[in-house]
């Protein structure tokens, strides 16, 4: 009897161990992590990791009922998408990836900004403030649908207003790519931006001015010589009447030959080194200035001797 009561006993146990869980092959850990020895319906608030799966509690999800996800006792046949257990209210208008702009803590989205980094078109300047909605028609029906991000598509009445006034943009042959000369950081359209293609005079240094700087009276029709003297003739008056070698030495050059483009105080004349080599040699760098050994403004002409700037007892 003790034989067969032994006998009974191993065959539970194997018939135990040989049970197929309910729960689906992949899940093997102990029946009592999550269950009760009284109910099997009862299972244990704190009883499985779910931080050991593919898909971790967090937010809300830490709240939801089990069922509510697990609708079958084979767990591997729930799925980890968004949209296996939350309906798409966008309707397939932004993707699936619910994560790009929602977090499992709430629906409310709060990286809009970054969204819009990722999308192409960054939030700055009026465009930070602007109601979503103006750009977003269908955002109504909570469809984002895909919208062109060129600035044309939403200024297009702002661009035709400027026919017949100073800025006539297509009568002056102005393009559709708003950004060449207005600024997406600004408030407004005065707000210079990259500006227009000026690569025919650089406009950099001292000339990177505005617009109505060189365009008096909002002329922009009118095409603007590039010699340094059809804006600088005023400059160059003063300076011939405190340097009258400009008049007499350095009327036959151009004014670039010396000056840059920085400040009219930046002055190199590079010919110079066919006379005492200013910026070569050993004398290069002992002058800074025109008027270390130009000291009268009338004779620039002269020649320097060694002896004006070395005396003799410098060679004893």
């Amino acid at each position: 009897m003790r034989k067969l009561s032994f006998i009974l006993t191993i065959l539970f146990f194997i018939g135990i161990t040989n049970a197929k869980s309910p729960h689906g092959d992949h899940l093997k850990p102990d029946c009592a992590v999550c269950h009760v020895s009284d109910n099997w319906k009862i299972i244990k608030k704190k009883g499985f990791d779910h931080d050991k799966t593919k898909f971790p509690l967090r937010g809300q999800h830490t709240t939801v009922d089990c069922r509510k996800c697990h609708t079958d006792l084979d767990f591997s046949k729930a799925k980890t998408d968004c949209n296996s257990c939350h309906t798409d209210v966008h309707q397939n208008t932004v993707g699936n990836d619910c994560a790009r702009c929602h977090t499992t803590n709430s629906w409310l989205i709060t990286n809009v900004k970054k969204i819009h980094n990722e999308a192409g078109f960054p939030l700055r300047g009026m465009h930070e403030v602007a109601d979503c909605y103006r750009c977003h028609t269908s955002a109504s029906s909570l469809r984002f649908d895909n919208i062109r991000t060129d600035c044309y598509a939403c200024h297009k009445t702002d661009y035709s207003s400027t026919v017949g006034k100073t800025f006539d943009h297509k009568a002056l042959g102005f393009g559709t790519d708003c950004e060449r000369c207005h600024n997406m950081n600004g408030v407004t359209w005065q707000t210079n931006g990259r500006g227009f293609d000026h690569s025919f005079f650089p406009l950099t240094g001292g000339h990177n001015l505005d617009c109505n700087e060189c365009h008096t009276n909002g002329d922009y029709r009118t095409k603007l010589s590039s010699e340094c003297t059809s804006c600088h003739s005023g400059k160059k008056s003063i300076a011939s009447a405190t340097i009258p070698a400009h008049n007499s030495v350095f009327g036959r050059y151009s004014c670039g030959e010396c000056h840059t483009n920085q400040t009219w105080n930046t002055v190199k004349f590079k010919q110079h080194d066919s006379y005492w080599g200013i910026y070569s040699g050993k004398h290069k760098g002992a002058w800074t200035k025109c008027t270390d050994c130009h000291m009268n403004d009338m004779n620039w002409d002269a020649k320097n001797t060694c002896s004006r700037c070395h005396d003799d007892k410098t060679h004893l």
